[in-house]
């Protein structure tokens, strides 16, 4: 096989750590005259051996104590790697960037890496956010001027504001996580590493990471960890799942993740992912601070407070999204009762309330909507024109409120972001766009019961009926 068309070759690595029940532990065997064990041997990854060809994307997720596993996976397929909780992926993706060596086997890569793992790591805490873009350019071997050639995209990607200018030891969990990913991808990476860090922070900038991952960077290969099942559905042509170290089934993601939700409801299972809980838990304290894990979750924790705070009216951006822009939106929210919500269930009865205004005199206005989730597909979309609604004109320079009313669907529990837009026209097909809003409000939905899918649906008739045994 031609070695240059692999990006990550991984051949047989193992990565062991010494535990020790107290701190003393370690010196009294440090110090021992006769040599004694003080400690436990914890194997966090055993004679794990894989290929990723360029340009694929990889997704991992397992349990504690992965050994012997092979994998060749296809050039351009999206892959993901399955199981139950505490794999070690954690330590996988340090060993494969280099920040810790294995303690058996070998790992290569081909092609420059980016890559995202625990907040904090390539930054220094005192740098403000600009400074600390140079710092990481330096790291790469670009100099200033380059550097400054690339500030603007970061800056305008992450989207912090006035934070890009204080030191970074003063952001939340979500902040960093800004930064961070909008650094990672401005030096245009060969391999792109991302851990769990995204899962921390803005479930816009969510989005918008899984949007720009999934549409721009699809020549570059890509190696995720998740536990999210539904990115795993939405991203990956074939998944292979791991227990205990073995693969036992490989096939079209939702077959296999179906599987997979078997196989953590069984009895057995649950007995024994405690006891991997809690060597995953002994592995952390090993590798990670518990001071530093505690700041990022009351950064983040009040992060949310703040987000709750400030339901109600959400202005569009500056400029709206293509179209003629003739007539714009330029506020909206999401009522229920007559109260701004960000929550919503099955049956709610949900009003969105947009402020738009005209350029020009106006006539046959159409106004559309679209949920999408987190990963930009389309759950459901309704339009005036498409319901027969048919909208007066408005004047030049006039501001109208409009509000369209529906029931809340049984979708699946999860984040969903509203797309507004305006247009002009009698046609389904033919007719003229004025603006469209993005992501303009977010919302989190309840589910009232087990879904397999995306979209629930009413079975409106069964029966079951006695017929003769045929001989």
């Amino acid at each position: 096989m031609n070695q240059n068309e692999n990006a990550i070759e991984v051949r047989g690595v193992s990565k062991f750590y010494n535990l020790y029940e107290r701190p003393q532990d370690r010196v009294k065997e440090l110090f021992s005259l006769t040599k004694k064990k003080y400690h436990t041997l914890y194997k966090a990854l055993d004679q794990v051996s894989f290929t990723v060809k360029k340009g694929e994307t990889l997704g991992i997720t397992g349990r504690n104590g992965l050994k012997d596993v092979d994998l060749l996976i296809n050039k351009g397929e999206v892959v993901s790697i399955i199981g139950p909780s505490g794999a070690g992926k954690s330590t996988l993706l340090k060993l494969i960037t280099g920040v810790i060596t294995p303690s058996e086997g070998t790992i290569e890569t081909h092609g420059e890496i980016s890559a995202l793992l625990e907040l904090g790591t390539g930054f220094n805490p005192e740098y403000t956010g600009y400074e600390n873009i140079f710092l990481n350019g330096s790291m790469r071997g670009f100099s200033d001027e380059e550097m400054q050639e690339k500030v603007k995209e970061i800056v305008d990607f992450a989207d912090i504001g006035e934070y890009m200018g204080q030191p970074v030891k003063t952001y939340s969990s979500g902040m960093f996580a800004r930064l961070a990913f909008a650094v990672m991808i401005s030096f245009k990476p060969e391999i792109l590493i991302v851990d769990e860090a995204l899962s921390v922070g803005d479930i816009f900038f969510q989005q918008k990471c899984n949007t720009f991952m999934k549409e721009e960077m699809k020549g570059v290969t890509k190696l995720l960890v998740t536990h999210d099942m539904n990115s795993i559905a939405n991203m990956a042509d074939r998944v292979i799942l791991i227990d205990r170290g073995k693969i036992i089934r490989e096939g079209k993601p939702l077959e296999v993740i179906e599987d997979y939700l078997k196989l953590l409801h069984t009895s057995v299972f649950q007995s024994e992912s405690a006891a991997a809980k809690d060597e995953d838990a002994r592995l952390e304290t090993a590798e990670r601070s518990e001071v530093a894990e505690r700041k990022a979750v009351a950064a983040e924790a009040a992060e949310r407070e703040k987000e709750k705070a400030e339901i109600g009216w959400v202005d569009s951006p500056k400029e709206s999204i293509g179209g003629a822009q003739d007539i714009l939106i330029d506020r909206c929210r999401m009522l229920i009762n007559g109260e701004a919500v960000d929550v919503v269930k099955p049956g709610d009865a949900v009003r969105i309330e947009l402020l738009l205004h005209s350029k020009k005199d106006a006539d046959n206005i159409i106004i559309g909507y679209t949920f999408k989730d987190k990963y930009g597909n389309s759950i459901f979309a309704q339009s005036t024109l498409g319901e027969g609604i048919m909208i007066e004109g408005v004047k030049q320079g006039e501001v109208r409120k409009a509000s369209l009313s529906f029931h809340w669907p049984e979708v699946k529990e999860g984040d969903y972001f509203l797309t507004l837009g305006l247009g002009e026209g009698y046609d389904q097909m033919v007719h003229t766009v004025q603006c469209w809003v993005h992501s303009v409000l977010h919302v989190q939905a309840i589910a009232l019961k087990p879904m397999h899918g995306v979209i629930n649906h009413v079975i409106e008739e069964f029966k079951i009926e006695r017929i003769e045994h045929e001989s």
